[in-house]
């Protein structure tokens, strides 16, 4: 399972997501900014809003701008966003 990196990919949240959905949309046509992912990569992501709550998680697909994530990565907890996603390095990427 070997993980992906992109440089300077960003976005916004197509809509908002609850605590417990399982996937997330970006902005239209932004999905590309992302890692290709085949069977077995992932890559981690950042969530933030603008009050400063953020959530790490684990991106293990990705069609157009649609992903499949895992929630509450390195010790993040699990929240409801309308804000913005990155993919910011974290110490997971190590």
């Amino acid at each position: 399972m070997p993980i992906k990196f992109k440089n300077n990919a960003f976005s916004t949240l197509a809509s908002s997501i609850s605590a417990s959905d399982l996937g997330i949309t970006v902005a239209s046509g932004e999905g590309t900014k992302f890692p290709t992912l085949t069977t077995g990569d992932y890559f981690y992501l950042t969530i933030s809003s603008t009050s400063g709550t953020y959530e790490i998680v684990k991106v293990t697909a990705r069609s157009g701008d649609s992903m499949t994530i895992v929630r509450a990565q390195e010790g993040t907890v699990a929240n409801s966003f309308t804000g913005d996603v990155a993919f910011r390095l974290t110490r997971g990427d190590a």
